[in-house]
């Protein structure tokens, strides 16, 4: 008898899981949540990504405040909603106003990360990457950024907003000779010390500048360096904020 219950349910589950809704279905289900109207959606924006294997991370960016003189100028906002696969429905959502904006320089990608960020020994937050890019072939410019986020009792927490991880910047004339650029790369160290509070975080970043040779081929490195910085959980301001510790 045991037995024959367990393989029903083991049957049942499977059967449930096969009929997951596609991408289009779960973005369609929402902007009806939501009730956002569809056609601010920035649609070749939206993504998603499996988490924790019975959940969904959906991001839909919403357009907002709209320039009546400048058709690529207005605000954008963050929405985060977490599906889950096994009671088919919404577990939670988060709304951020005016998250990004569009101008001069143009959201240019979104990006779920879903590395191990473990905070403590039991929290693990999720990334939300986002870039910035410019579209003057004279001063090149491209910048990613990463918020933090994890779940608790039902909502979304942010615990990081708003940190550049990689960065390029340069100035030319049109052409490879005399150019210079400047880029940056950094990565996030996750500390271990503490079980409970949440651990600082260390970054360390590579900066280089460069040219490059008249074919455009060939970087010419002018100097290169390395530098440490760390995040430490701010219990007032419920955030990360920076501290500097060049090494």
């Amino acid at each position: 008898m045991k037995k024959t219950i367990f393989i029903t349910l083991f049957m049942f589950s499977i059967l449930a899981f096969g009929q997951e809704l596609t991408d289009k279905e779960l973005i369609g289900k929402s902007i009806e949540f939501l009730k956002v109207n569809e056609k601010d959606l920035l649609l070749e924006k939206v993504t998603l990504k499996t988490y924790q294997k019975e959940k969904i991370i959906i991001i839909l960016p919403i357009i907002t405040n709209r320039d009546n003189e400048c058709d690529y100028c207005f605000d954008i906002d963050n929405n985060i909603l977490i599906w889950n696969k096994y009671s088919k429905s919404f577990d939670v959502n988060y709304t951020k106003k005016s998250e990004w904006t569009s101008d001069a320089l143009y959201l240019s990608s979104l990006k779920i990360d879903t590395a191990p960020y473990f905070l403590n020994k039991t929290i693990r937050a999720f990334g939300l990457r986002y870039s910035y890019s410019g579209s003057s072939r004279v001063n090149p410019y491209d910048s990613e950024i990463i918020n933090l986020y994890y779940l608790k009792d039902n909502k979304i927490i942010e615990v990081l907003n708003n940190l550049e991880l990689e960065n390029t910047t340069g100035e030319n004339n049109g052409t490879c000779e005399n150019a210079s650029f400047e880029t940056s790369k950094s990565i996030l160290i996750m500390n271990d010390k503490f079980e409970y509070k949440l651990n600082d975080i260390t970054i360390k970043t590579k900066i280089k500048n460069y040219s490059l040779d008249s074919e455009c081929d060939k970087e010419i490195i002018k100097s290169e360096s390395i530098k440490s910085e760390t995040l430490i959980f701010d219990e007032k301001e419920k955030k990360y904020v920076l501290q500097h510790r060049v090494v």
